[in-house]
């Protein structure tokens, strides 16, 4: 350290007076070889030249290269006829025609690194020039008037400037380089190339021409056309960089021609073959090419802050321009093509297909990324070869630049696309469906086409501005790819089938779905192929997609499509189907039907949503109709059927059936004989292929129509005959031209009639064999007499009717032809006279079968030969089928049975019911439709029906039939029901109620075991209905007893069920409001579900309570009963508040219940102010007093929220339960606190006194804490907070009066009240009173508070403010209570010394023991009890230390000693017989609590550390606290009172605990620890994150060992700054640059206390974490983020208390100079002694005592 202090006073003493100046040398020939070595791109001296004639607005360049013999013998020289490029030159000139030097170009010249200051000029750092130096040793300069040459003198060069010879001035500004070596021209045709290049971007040069010797070998010459503007629309394109230094304005584009001509180099070949020698006068042989270019020209607008504006004029010494340019060569297809591109000249100035290059002025070796060279304001390094990204502001701007390139490529693709698009409708036009199969056909074959053409345009754009990794530097081609994109808010623009799309609405191709998509845009295939990288990337940007699904869905919804599109449809979703599941999900198959339409050459649509069938063509021709709903055979006969029926499952083969039942509909089938055979025809050859079951469903379609050619025309089938019968002449025979087309089996099948060879001999008109015709053809034309047998004809018709059509055998059941048994012969007159026997005959469904069992039921019986009738015979068998009937019919049965007069008739009809029921009439019967009343029910003599009487006998109560006993074993046949239903029930019981209580029961019980019969509106049905019979009470009250009514005198009346309650022992009292019934236990479940209920209701009890509440309190007794009903009531009230009518009159009836004490003597209307003696007395008189219990009105209750108006005024009061609180006040009850009036006198008049400021300091502090946890316990309290602790900091005052007495007035009753109280408020001035007379009591405080705080004070607020005021913030924080949080600080100990967490163990001591508090003048009777109450509290403690830190109190002596025991650690009582010494106990007691330490003498102050700490805080504007105590001892000295001399171990003195040479070594220790600190020396800190565990107190600061990662960015003030890695040091400099400066001024006043070098104290920053300082070798480390958050501010105490903070810190780190680790006891002891040592316990009691 000395060494150190001496080396920086001999630099002092040398630099102010005592050296002698020098000046520093520079090699300035090695400096600018350096320089040049970083500058040696190839022809740098050509370009810097070429720039300085740009910016000089120069037209015109000459660049002359002359060899030895031009000086030597210029004459042979210029006659040469052929240049000799192998002679070396010896001089180079550069001439242009720009503007003239000025005097400041003549001085930038002779300067290095200057540059030129104009914004517009690309120089920028002033070597250019210089570059002439690396091919020659003296240049020469003319230019206008003057000239300059140049010249080395060893390594120093000078420079001379001279005036030019008027007669020697010319229009050109020139450089003479003399070479430094000779050396042959450059190679020309690279020369060329890169001159060729370099005009490309240049805004003035339009003409170079190079010259060797006299001979011109190359001559450049650009032209331009009238530049035209570009579209660029804001709302489209983002015009503004990303970090907004750059808006684009506008955008022009210009054609430009390139013309060159070129000496042709002789060769052998040319020489010999094609080349003629050259004559006198003969041009050089040049080679001329021509090339087409657009240069499109962005103009832009800079806008940079003025902080980047000085960074960017430092890094190149001119400031940003406000406007600048950006520059882009594209060549078009057009201009490619036009060009001469593959001559060398040009190859470097079109880059297509290669990428371009950055030109800054001229090219560098940066390429673009795409096809296109790029020129602008780019910032380059030094070499000018590479675009600048390493310094930070210009690696901003050049990639701000970038972004504006991007942009620029986008504008200049979107203008080529927009032009492609114009031309594609002007030649194509705007086309909605493109064949594109046809497309691609024409497109292959004519490669002249405009398809072609414009596709070939659109290409070659979109792979110019495919952006590709550029090089060197990768970022440039990133950046504008990136941009290119992000820079538009619309997709990019592409050719596709339908002309130029955005991307976004294109599809990249599909060969599949071409022939059928047509209207939706696709991208040429050629073009996807050729741009390969561009399509890539924009398909996985998500901005291109590929056809798909959805398209399809378009494509249907634009248009229907015709056969051959909606056949590839199919095929594609064949395929597809079983390749994406999305194509196979039922949605997408279901919107595809519903979409899909098919076009069909007739004009027609054809719905894919009803289709139905394909054609199989061997089953159906195609040549014939068919339904709507069958896919034409053009679609199906090219699909995979198989895969059609997986994807359709719903569409199948159209079958015979399916399409016999189509035909037949169809007109022509009965009308044109020829379509009729071609028809069946069709159904005979596929017939026999078909099932039985569809062959029969085929034969009775067609038996329907009129399908069969007949010679009488066209009949249906069963009206025609085959030819082959032969009968009668008129018969309609079928006719047929190709009869062996039509089978004999669909004929047949049909019902032509062909019948069978059963011979029948008649014996009128024919008497012969003959084919069996029609039966009514027999009946009508042979059997006209009926003179025949009905048994023969039956066995005739039994023999035939396999051969009888289903009509034929109807008829036979409807015509009469059988005789009744035992009916008598009548005869008939004839027409010509006479008589002749006649039959009456009937049909067969009027007769019976002859049986015994039938006669006996009287029925008629069919006339049968006796004996002969065989039921199972075939005869029998046939006359059932025509209609015989074998039983009665069901009807006819029932009437005999409901015979009236014939009982054995009805018995048998029954009896023959139940015998054949299961056989006859099982299927027919239901009773439920049967009107007939034929049952007999048990009284023998009624007969009803079956729905009409029931087996239960119960339900005869209610009146219903009961069937017969002998018939309820077959009741299930008649379909007698068990129980009525319950419709039938209700009716009954509701149309007849009972009248007396046992038929009531009875029928209940009977309802009850129906119950599950009942559905819900049954039961609400019922709840409504009065059918409930009970005893009138009110007449029974006029009888006599009301409670038990006689027989006689009860009077029943109907009730509804939802009116009345079951018995029950609970309600003994609740009977004579309500209605009690008891059916016993059977019966009233039914009645319970109808309603009836155990108990009334909350809202049933409060109408009644409402109408009668005298009468409900005598019947319940009053009392606890009352209020049991009045908290059931309560808890309902979100109920009853519903029922708006009931809670009217709950607020105007007098049925709550109000409290009234009172004592035994009455106090009068207005109470005078209680003496000492009534509070004395107060719990005798409570034991005393009157509790009344009144009904009233809730107008007429107060809420009893005022403790004591409510003691003195005794008011009537709900009871004091929350939940009837709250009932009563929604009722309308008033809170008491709001009826009772306060205000305050008080006597003597208010200031400020010691007292009132340690008041208001507590209520400061306290009150954050009390709104923080009031609110988090009751979170809705945060609506009655009015006032805040920063309003409350603000307005509150606290004055001192000597005596105060409150004034409450009652304005219910007008009664007044006067009281002495220690605190009172006064709302509005946001002003507290506390008394100076006796102890103060702190409810009082707390209630004032409360008022004050809240706009609504509660019950037991006051109590809660009380704790937390009396209580220490360390109480506090062991309760639980998060001080620390709510304070916004950090947890720093309220004393000095860090105390054991022994000092945690004890409870708090509240300020409720304030009653036995004394005066501060106490009396050493009232020592002693003082010390007495504390003994109690802690027993443990040394009775002599309590009485000291008694005698040192002058008020509040028991709170305040009990809280310093609790937050310190305090000296044992010794057990009996123990050991008393006090130097064995030396750290039990800190130096704060000597209590002799007050009456120490002064102390004069002394140069140390405490007094330079002291002058610290003076300088800061603060109080010296150390003269203030001084002062304050002698103004007010304490002169302890001896206290008697304890038994016990005396309190040890100071001098026992510390030595002298305690102090002397904890001094030397100090400065030791001082002297140990050193600079970081601006080296980064980096160290690896170290945990240790601890267990000293939780306010450690090295708890932790962090590990480090900062970096030295600074100084602030003197004082070295660091910052954590990732944080950049402009945010923190710019956000907390004043905060910084602050806590410098801090750090630097600890730096004077403790005489440290400034040097060994560093201030940091890091993201988080717990360190708030650290030392590091010596080098103290202080974090800036934890004075941030603690400490930051301007004001008086924020200085202090940051002060006293810091500077524990830093006692804190100075003693890790000689301690490494934390350690329990060497860190502790070695810091708790500095901190004596500087007396800073005294500092922070003066400064806690005066805050």
């Amino acid at each position: 350290m000395a060494t150190n202090k001496t080396l920086d006073k001999l630099r002092g003493d040398i630099m102010s007076n005592a050296g002698v100046e020098e000046k520093v040398e520079v090699n300035q020939r090695h400096l600018i070889d350096k320089i040049l070595a970083r500058y040696s791109a190839e022809y740098v001296v050509y370009r810097e030249l070429m720039q300085n004639a740009d910016d000089a607005t120069s037209k015109s360049v000459q660049i002359i290269f002359e060899t030895l013999t031009t000086n030597d013998n210029p004459a042979a020289a210029a006659a040469a006829k052929v240049p000799n490029l192998k002679e070396k030159c010896k001089r180079v000139i550069f001439k242009n025609n720009g503007m003239p030097f000025r005097g400041e170009d003549w001085n930038r010249l002779k300067r290095i690194a200057e540059g030129n200051p104009d914004e517009q000029k690309i120089g920028a750092f002033g070597v250019g020039f210089y570059s002439l130096f690396s091919i020659c040793e003296d240049p020469f300069v003319s230019s206008g008037t003057q000239c300059m040459g140049f010249y080395f003198k060893g390594d120093q060069l000078f420079a001379k400037r001279a005036d030019i010879p008027t007669e020697s001035q010319d229009e050109w500004t020139t450089f003479v380089m003399d070479l430094r070596e000779s050396a042959e021209m450059p190679n020309l045709d690279n020369f060329t190339r890169f001159l060729a290049t370099s005009l490309g971007f240049t805004a003035n040069l339009r003409e170079i021409s190079v010259f060797f010797n006299t001979h011109r070998l190359f001559h450049l010459s650009k032209r331009m056309a009238e530049q035209r503007p570009m579209k660029l629309d804001p709302t489209i394109m983002n015009t503004t960089s990303p970090q907004k230094m750059f808006t684009l304005r506008s955008v022009d584009i210009r054609q430009v021609q390139l013309d060159a001509e070129k000496y042709i180099l002789p060769t052998v070949v040319n020489t010999l073959l094609t080349r003629p020698k050259l004559q006198d006068g003969d041009a050089l042989p040049m080679d001329k090419a021509t090339i087409f270019l657009r240069i499109v020209t962005g103009n832009m607008d800079v806008r940079v802050s003025r902080d980047f504006e000085r960074e960017m004029e430092r890094s190149t010494k001119k400031k940003p321009p406000s406007k600048t340019t950006f520059a882009l060569v594209f060549t078009g297809r057009e201009e490619l093509d036009a060009s001469e591109k593959q001559n060398a000249i040009f190859r470097d100035l079109i880059p297509f297909p290669q990428q371009g290059r950055v030109f800054i002025g001229f090219p560098t070796h940066q390429t673009t990324g795409c096809s296109s060279h790029m020129a602008t304001r780019f910032i380059p390094t030094v070499e000018r070869e590479s675009i600048d990204f390493v310094d930070r502001y210009i690696g901003v701007w050049n990639q701000e630049l970038l972004a504006m390139g991007g942009l620029l490529c986008r504008v200049v693709y979107e203008d080529e696309l927009e032009q492609i698009g114009k031309l594609f409708c002007e030649l194509i036009g705007i086309q909605t469906i493109v064949d594109k199969v046809k497309l691609k056909a024409e497109m292959q074959n004519s490669a002249e086409s405009v398809h072609v053409w414009l596709e070939r345009r659109a290409t070659h754009a979109l792979l110019s501005f495919t952006f590709h990794p550029s090089t060197p530097s990768p970022i440039v081609g990133r950046h504008q790819k990136t941009y290119f994109s992000n820079m538009s808010k619309v997709s990019p623009n592409i050719i596709t089938t339908h002309g130029v799309h955005r991307v976004i609405d294109a599809r990249l191709p599909d060969p599949d779905m071409d022939p059928f998509v047509k209207t939706i845009p696709t991208i040429p295939v050629d073009l996807v192929k050729q741009c390969e990288v561009a399509i890539g990337a924009l398909e996985a940007a998500g901005t291109l997609k590929r056809l798909g699904l959805d398209d399809v869905f378009r494509e249907l919804e634009a248009r229907p499509l015709d056969v051959q599109e909606m056949t590839a449809l199919l095929k594609w979703w064949c395929d597809e189907y079983t390749r994406n599941p999305v194509v196979a999900e039922d949605k997408n198959r279901i919107r595809l039907l519903q979409l899909a339409i098919v076009a069909l050459p007739d004009g027609k649509t054809l719905p894919l949503s009803t289709v139905k069938w394909w054609l199989n063509p061997k089953v159906v021709p195609s040549d014939v109709p068919v339904p709507r709903e069958v896919l034409p055979y053009e679609m199906t006969k090219g699909l995979n059927l198989a895969a059609l029926m997986k994807c359709f499952s719903n569409w199948r083969e159209l079958t015979l059936l399916d399409w016999s039942r189509f035909i037949s509909t169809h007109a022509d089938l009965a009308t044109s004989a020829t379509f009729a055979e071609k028809i069946l025809g069709v159904v005979s050859r596929a017939l026999v292929n078909v099932s039985l079951p569809e062959q029969t469903s085929i034969f009775a379609i067609f038996a329907k129509v009129a399908c069969v050619p007949t010679k009488h025309g066209m009949k249906i089938p069963k009206d025609a005959y085959f030819n082959s019968v032969k009968l009668f002449d008129d018969l309609p025979v079928v006719l047929l031209e190709n009869p062996r087309g039509v089978s004999e089996k669909l004929l047949t099948g049909l019902g032509v009639r062909k019948v069978g060879c059963v011979a029948l001999e008649f014996w009128i008109k024919y008497e012969k064999w003959e084919w069996h015709v029609e039966l009514q053809l027999v009946f009508d034309r042979l059997v006209a007499d009926g003179s025949w047998s009905h048994v023969d004809l039956v066995k005739y018709l039994t023999s035939i009717q396999l051969t009888l059509s289903s009509t034929e055998q109807a008829r036979l059941k409807e015509t009469p032809m059988f005789p009744k048994e035992g009916e008598a012969v009548v005869m008939r007159d004839l027409p010509g006279g006479g008589q002749k026997p006649h039959i009456m005959r009937y049909r067969a469904a009027d007769l019976y079968v002859p049986s015994d069992i039938l006669r006996g039921l009287g029925l008629s019986a069919i006339e049968w030969p006796a004996g002969k009738w065989r039921g199972q015979s075939d005869e029998a068998k046939y006359l059932l089928s025509l209609g015989l009937r074998s039983h009665p019919p069901l009807d006819t049965l029932l009437a005999l049975a409901a015979h009236t007069s014939d009982k054995q008739l009805r018995a048998k009809a029954i009896t023959y019911f139940i015998e054949h029921f299961k056989q006859a009439y099982e299927s027919s019967y239901d009773g439920s439709k049967v009107s007939v009343a034929f049952l007999p029910t048990t009284d023998g003599k009624t007969l009803t029906t079956p729905m009409d009487c029931f087996t239960n006998s119960a339900c005869a109560i209610l009146g219903f039939n009961i069937l017969h006993p002998e018939l309820k074993p077959n009741a299930n046949k008649f379909g007698v029901a068990e129980n009525p239903p319950r419709q039938k029930l209700m009716q009954r019981l509701l149309a007849n109620p009972p009248r007396d209580h046992e038929k009531a029961k009875a029928i209940f019980e009977y309802l009850a075991s129906r119950q599950g019969d009942f559905s819900t509106p049954d039961w609400n049905n019922l709840r409504i209905q009065k059918f409930l019979p009970v005893a009138d009470k009110a007449a029974a009250a006029v009888a006599g007893d009301a409670t038990r009514p006689s027989a006689a005198t009860v009077k029943t009346i109907l009730v509804e069920p939802t009116s009345c309650y079951f018995e029950s022992d609970k309600a003994s009292f609740l009977k004579e409001l309500f209605t009690y019934v008891d059916y016993g236990a059977v019966a009233n479940g039914f009645l319970r579900s109808c309603g009836v209920k155990d108990e009334p209701t909350t809202i049933e009890l409060a109408q009644m309570i409402v109408r009668d509440p005298q009468r409900y309190w005598q019947l319940s007794g009053g009392g606890e009963r009352y209020l049991g009903v009045l908290r059931q009531i309560a808890g309902h009230y979100y109920q009853i508040k519903q029922q708006r009518t009931l809670l009217n009159e709950m607020m105007s009836s007098p049925f709550l219940i109000g409290i009234k004490k009172s004592g035994g003597i009455d106090e009068g209307p207005d109470v005078k102010e209680k003496d000492s003696k009534d509070e004395v007395n107060e719990g005798h008189r409570e034991d005393e007093e009157i509790v009344q219990y009144r009904l009233a009105k809730a107008k007429d209750i107060f809420i009893a929220d005022d403790t004591m108006g409510h003691q003195i005024f005794s008011p009537l009061s709900a009871p004091m339960e929350p939940l009837l609180e709250e009932f009563y006040e929604n009722l309308g009850a008033a809170r008491l606190s709001s009826q009772i009036k306060e205000n305050y006198t008080y006597d003597g008049t208010p200031n400020v006194t010691d007292r009132s400021k340690d008041i208001h300091k507590l209520v400061e502090e306290r009150t954050p804490i009390i709104i923080y946890q009031m609110l988090h316990d009751n979170p809705q309290r945060k609506n009655e907070l009015v006032k805040d602790e920063k309003w409350l900091k603000k307005n509150l005052k606290v004055l001192q009066t000597r005596e105060i007495k409150i004034n409450r007035t009652f304005a219910y009753t007008g009664q007044k009240n006067v009281q002495s109280t220690t605190a009172c408020v006064d709302v509005n001035k946001c002003l507290i009173y506390i008394t100076a007379i006796g102890e103060l009591d702190y409810y009082d405080v707390a209630n004032a508070l409360c008022r004050l705080l809240f706009s609504r004070t509660r019950f037991n607020d006051a109590i809660v403010f009380e704790r937390y005021l009396t209580a220490t913030l360390n109480n506090l924080r062991r309760k639980g209570v998060p001080v620390d949080r709510i304070l916004n600080i950090k947890k720093i100990p309220e004393k000095v010394v860090s105390l054991p967490s022994e000092a945690n163990q004890f409870p708090t001591v509240v300020a409720a023991s304030s009653a036995l508090q004394r005066p501060a003048s106490t009396s050493q009777s009232a020592i002693n009890e003082h010390v007495r109450h504390i003994q109690a509290l802690f027993p443990d403690a040394d009775p002599q230390y309590i009485r000291q830190l008694v005698i040192q109190e002058k008020q509040d002596h028991i709170q305040r000693v009990s809280n310093k025991l609790l937050d310190n650690k305090y000296p044992r009582a010794q057990p009996p017989g123990s050991f008393g010494g006090v130097v064995n106990q030396p750290s039990e007691v800190g130096p704060e609590h000597n209590p002799i330490d007050v009456a120490k003498p002064p102390v004069a102050p002394t140069n140390n550390l405490f007094s330079r700490f002291s002058k610290t805080l003076s300088s800061w504007g603060l109080p010296d606290y150390a003269n203030a105590g001084q002062l304050d001892q002698e103004n007010k000295p304490i002169a302890p009172i001896p206290p008697p001399e304890p038994a016990g171990p005396k309190l040890p003195r100071p001098v026992e605990t510390i030595s002298p040479n305690f102090t002397n070594n904890v001094r030397e220790n100090l400065q030791r620890a001082i002297a140990s600190c050193r600079p970081n020396s601006q080296s980064d800190v980096f160290s690896r994150p170290e945990v240790k565990t601890v267990t000293e107190s939780r306010q450690g600061y090295c708890d932790i060992k962090p590990g480090q990662n900062l970096t030295y960015v600074g100084r602030a003030r003197g004082l070295e700054f660091y910052l954590h890695q990732g944080i950049n040091p402009d945010d923190i400099l710019t956000k907390y640059g004043d905060a910084l400066s602050r806590f410098v001024l801090v750090i630097r006043a600890l730096v004077g206390v403790f005489d440290l070098n400034i040097a060994a104290i560093h201030v940091f920053y890091d993201h988080e974490g717990p360190t708030i300082a650290f030392n590091r070798n010596g080098s103290l480390f202080f974090n800036l983020r934890y004075y941030l958050a603690l400490h930051d501010g301007e004001s008086v105490g924020k200085r202090r208390e940051s002060l006293i903070y810091w500077f524990f810190t830093a006692c804190h780190e100075l003693a890790h100079n000689f301690v490494c680790e934390y350690s329990d006891t060497t860190l502790s002891t070695s810091t708790d002694g500095f901190v004596p040592f500087l007396t800073a316990s005294i500092f922070l009691s003066c400064t806690l005592n005066r805050s």
